[in-house]
């Protein structure tokens, strides 16, 4: 059941549904206007006029979905006066300017303003479901459909959200720490955490002498600004050693152990590596 105006503003004065700072006339017959925030992140790839902070992210060849590509966005922000330019084609993400609590018994839909999709502009390429327990200012993503530019302004209205009464409230509200959700309480345009799903092994073994997260970042450092274009394929085809095991070492699921460290040192230089470096126990991999 879709929540009426009437209904919005009772959750509202009741303090149950949280929409802050709220603009006023934004509640509509089914819904609530929300509006652009100044924070906006950028892919690197399409700056050219910053090559040099853009390096690691212009060698890629590939999206890698198991690996962390912060480097992949910058941030930008919208001026009070002046718009932010998105390009034919391209692709940003932005935040909504309000802070959103949403009940363990409703839940959101977050929908793009039909008048400017007209124009060209998608709000949301998938993510418009906003759970049950959400906090956060929700990240907007934005493309740009059309064959001109189109500006985005400070505080423009730019996506509606609805909400819809469940049939009883959630057992396990978003942001549980059973569900480990990776985006509670972001304030900002927020990156991909998709990474985070295969890092499940790592989480739950966070007493486990052989976690190694700092060698692994290192190495998941290193590969993204390597000849391997952040490739793991190609790492462990280059070390001669099965993928699976080389996937452990980059996500921190298991330490190299000591067998591996010459090669692994001749192929990356990492000091993490040097035979000589006593101090990291040995595991199995």
């Amino acid at each position: 059941m879709v929540l009426s105006d009437r209904s919005i503003r009772e959750e509202l004065e009741a303090g149950r549904l949280v929409i802050d700072p709220m603009d006023d006339g934004a509640i509509q017959p089914a819904s609530v206007d929300l509006r652009l925030g100044k924070e906006i992140r950028v892919f690197r790839s399409d700056q050219p006029q910053a090559p040099e902070r853009a390096l690691a992210a212009q060698r890629r060849q590939v999206i890698d979905v198991k690996q962390e590509m912060a480097d992949l966005t910058e941030q930008d922000e919208i001026d009070e006066l002046n718009p932010f330019e998105l390009g034919p084609g391209t692709f940003v993400l932005g935040v909504t300017l309000e802070e959103i609590r949403v009940p363990d018994y409703l839940v959101g839909r977050l929908d793009g303003k039909s008048s400017l999709g007209r124009l060209g502009l998608v709000v949301h390429s998938t993510a418009g479901f906003v759970d049950p327990g959400w906090h956060g200012r929700l990240t907007l993503e934005l493309s740009n459909l059309a064959k001109l530019p189109i500006n985005l302004y400070y505080r423009m209205k730019v996506s509606q959200i609805s909400f819809m009464r469940l049939t009883t409230p959630a057992e396990r509200p978003y942001g549980s720490k059973a569900l480990g959700s990776k985006y509670q309480g972001q304030m900002g345009p927020t990156p991909s955490r998709f990474f985070e799903d295969f890092l499940g092994a790592r989480r739950s073994s966070s007493d486990n002498p052989r976690r190694t997260p700092a060698t692994a970042a290192a190495l998941r450092q290193w590969l993204a600004g390597s000849e391997f274009q952040g490739s793991v394929s190609r790492l462990a085809e280059a070390l001669g050693v099965n993928l699976k095991t080389v996937e452990d070492w980059v996500y921190g699921r298991r330490r190299p152990s000591q067998k591996f460290w010459g090669k692994l040192h001749d192929v990356t230089g990492l000091d993490h590596f040097r035979v000589n470096q006593l101090d990291m126990p040995p595991s199995e991999s």
